[in-house]
C-alpha cells in the first residue's frame, strides 16, 4: 500500500502524514526531506543548482541559503521552472527507490508530496490524501510559522494549485481548518477506512497527538 499526502503550504500536511503513517503502520517519507538532503554541499541537488547559478545562492560555508533562493524563485517563475527541472526527478528517483525497498520487504508507504497533483505523480500511488485548509488560514500559519510578510506567503501559495483544486482531484481529503482534534478524529476514521480497502490492520490513533498543533 502505498498512500500520497499533500496539501498547500501552511495546510498541516506534515502533522496530518505522520499521524496517518504512524495508524496504518506504515514508513513515512517526505519529498521535502528528500530535497533537503539533496541540497547538501556536493550532494547531486546541490551540484544542478551550483551549475546554473554558480555561487549566488550559496553562504560562507557552502551551503545553501534557502531563504535567499525561496525568495528568488517565487518573484521569477523561469527560475522557479528551471529549479524545479533539477530536484524534481533527483526526488522522484530517490523516493521510488525509498518505496520499492519497503514494498520488497511486505511493508506499506505513506508519503508526504506537497506538488503530487502539480508534477503528476499521483498515478504511482494506491491512495491520496489532500490536507485541506482555505488559502486565508494558511497565510496566516505561513506567516506565523516562517516569519514572512503576507505578501510573500502569497506569492508562494499562488505558486501551487489551490487547495479546492486538489481537493477535487484526491482519493481523500482531511479539512484541518478547524480544531487539531477535529483533524485527528478526521484522521482515526481515514485510517479505518483504508484498513478495510486494503486489507492493512491500522491500530488506534495515538491521543497524546490531540495537542499537536500542525506545523506544514
Amino acid at each position: 500500500m502505498k498512500i500520497a499526502v499533500t496539501g498547500g503550504i501552511g495546510s498541516g500536511k506534515s502533522s496530518v502524514a505522520a499521524l496517518l503513517a504512524d495508524a496504518v503502520q506504515a514508513d513515512l517519507f517526505s519529498a521535502d526531506l528528500v530535497c533537503h538532503d539533496l541540497m547538501q554541499p556536493d550532494a547531486a541537488g546541490w551540484l544542478g543548482i551550483f551549475a546554473a547559478w554558480g555561487e549566488r545562492f550559496l553562504k560562507s560555508d557552502r551551503t545553501i541559503d534557502r531563504g535567499l533562493m525561496r525568495d528568488a524563485v517565487f518573484r521569477d517563475e523561469a527560475m522557479r521552472r528551471r529549479l524545479e527541472a533539477i530536484l524534481h526527478p533527483l526526488i522522484r528517483r530517490e523516493l521510488r527507490q525509498k518505496m520499492e525497498a519497503v514494498e520488497g520487504a511486505g511493508g506499506r508507504c505513506v508519503v508526504e508530496i506537497p506538488l503530487l497533483f502539480e508534477v503528476g505523480w499521483q498515478d504511482e500511488f494506491d491512495a491520496t490524501v489532500v490536507v485541506y485548509a482555505p488559502e486565508t488560514v494558511c497565510i496566516k500559519r505561513i506567516v506565523a510559522r516562517d516569519g514572512i510578510d503576507e505578501e510573500a506567503a502569497r506569492r508562494i501559495l499562488d505558486a501551487q494549485m489551490s487547495p479546492e483544486e486538489k481537493a477535487k482531484m484526491a482519493t481523500h481529503v482531511v479539512n484541518n481548518a478547524g480544531l487539531w482534534v477535529q483533524t485527528v478524529q478526521q484522521v482515526s476514521s481515514l485510517a479505518r477506512l483504508l484498513e478495510k480497502k486494503f486489507m492493512v490492520k491500522a491500530k488506534p490513533v495515538d491521543t497524546a497527538r490531540q495537542g499537536l498543533t500542525p506545523q506544514n
